[in-house]
């Protein structure tokens, strides 16, 4: 690890301020280092970035509504909400489908879209539909869960079982 004379020149500074506990001498006072053009960085955050830590944010769970406030959390249960986008997933395998997820939630938040709607179908046998099973899945995944707010299911006008809301976090860049 490589420091320069500026480094130095801090440490410097703060060694000479340090004294034993107890001590009866006072502390001199150490030397006048700016550090505000050091410190000074114009650093506007990245949207989508590969490189971004998914590991902080918490899983999330269908119809958790604790992320936002009272009011938009019951709007967005009770299908109030716009719908500001669709995509159908009938026809799609599960990489398809998840692929066209995810591509389709990027491209959406790119637009400040703020509530989609995501068809999966009810499934063929029971309702045990194998897309709709994996929507836990990959609403969690890392492409996407920096993006999503919350997700639901559907009220019957907009598909019912066979159906979620997504709601995306707001750009604030």
């Amino acid at each position: 690890m490589t420091t320069d004379n500026s480094d130095l020149d801090l440490w410097k500074a703060v060694t000479q301020t340090v004294r034993p506990l107890k001590s009866k001498t006072p502390a001199q006072k150490a030397e006048h280092i700016s550090l505000r053009k050091k410190l000074t960085v114009d650093v506007k955050p990245v949207r989508h970035s590969p490189n971004l830590d998914y590991s902080i944010t918490d899983p999330l769970k269908e119809g958790d509504i604790h992320a936002m406030d009272k009011k938009t959390g019951q709007r967005f249960k009770n299908g109030e909400m716009p719908i500001d986008a669709v995509l159908d997933l009938h026809g799609h395998t599960l990489e398809s489908g998840f692929q066209a997820l995810v591509g389709f939630i990027h491209q959406q938040s790119k637009k400040n879209a703020r509530c989609l709607l995501l068809i999966t179908g009810k499934g063929g046998f029971l309702g045990r539909g194998v897309l709709k099973a994996e929507v836990p899945v990959w609403m969690n995944s890392a492409e996407i869960r920096s993006l999503v707010l919350s997700y639901t299911l559907a009220k019957p006008k907009d598909g019912g079982d066979g159906a979620f809301y997504i709601l995306l976090k707001r750009n604030r860049s």
